[in-house]
């Protein structure tokens, strides 16, 4: 048996700059997703902690520090902190595979092999956040300026996958709420970051998302969503129209297709 990555790298052309993962099946018959770096590769697991272990008994650092925390009062050591913020790392890593995985997909017209990828990338971006929120609420100071960094990245792409994911469900009005949710959460974090509101209307997510946004509702001629019409109706104080609407939009709910980023039914955090 050779131990040489030549062997394991052979004939994966990626071109610099670029981001490529692949998605293989290890000796195991399991499921892995590989993510090439300079020199060599990132194998990780598709769903899960991405090493595959588990912390103290837990599935994953998260599980562990908010089963901690929420016993009140309980402070973790500095190593699980550590521990935590490597996870989140390892997440992140993960994210960015299963975004090249989800564009090789839709390059090739493989919906369905994207939709999945694009779930799981997005499930992986709400778990970054939690990481984040969690590490802000009980080790802010702890926490290095990088993974802080990461928060502004997280939010756009969140936007950007989650209406990339209902257009390929075929939920277009949805595609179109994604895109504004996003663009105003990351409005909301730049303007906790300390930008004016001039930076917020200038900055390159934002404008990206809110052009997306506009280009979804022309394209999929959506002038008005279900959320957007119940809030009209409640502003209208329309109690009749906004009861049909809201059984509307509970019932869209319920109709949705579930997948990795929403199976647990939580709402998705913000930064």
């Amino acid at each position: 048996m050779t131990l040489d990555l030549e062997d394991v790298l052979a004939g994966w052309h990626c071109p610099a700059g670029e981001i490529c993962a692949r998605a293989v099946t290890g000796r195991d018959g399991a499921e892995l997703v590989q993510l090439r770096v300079d020199m060599g590769v990132m194998q990780m697991f598709p769903d899960g902690r991405p090493d595959g272990r588990r912390y103290r008994g837990m599935p994953s650092v998260l599980e562990y520090a908010r089963h901690e925390t929420r016993l009140g009062g309980a402070e973790l050591a500095a190593e699980d902190w550590r521990e935590l913020e490597r996870e989140l790392h390892q997440t992140n890593y993960r994210r960015l595979a299963l975004t090249s995985l989800a564009e090789e997909a839709l390059r090739r017209d493989d919906v369905a092999a994207a939709v999945v990828h694009l779930r799981r990338a997005c499930r992986d971006i709400d778990t970054c956040l939690t990481h984040l929120r969690l590490a802000g609420e009980h080790w802010r100071d702890g926490l290095g300026q990088g993974s802080w960094a990461l928060r502004p990245t997280l939010v756009f792409h969140r936007g950007r996958l989650g209406a990339q994911l209902r257009i390929a469900e075929g939920r277009c009005e949805q595609a179109v709420e994604e895109a504004a949710a996003g663009a105003g959460e990351l409005d909301k974090l730049l303007a906790e970051l300390g930008y004016d509101e001039e930076q917020r209307e200038e900055d390159p997510g934002v404008v990206f998302l809110r052009r997306l946004e506009e280009r979804l509702r022309r394209e999929y001629d959506v002038s008005a969503t279900l959320r957007e019409r119940l809030e009209q109706a409640l502003a209208q104080e329309d109690f009749e129209a906004a009861a049909r609407l809201r059984d509307e939009l509970q019932q869209r709910e319920q109709d949705a297709p579930r997948g990795p980023s929403d199976a647990d039914g939580r709402t998705r955090p913000t930064s």
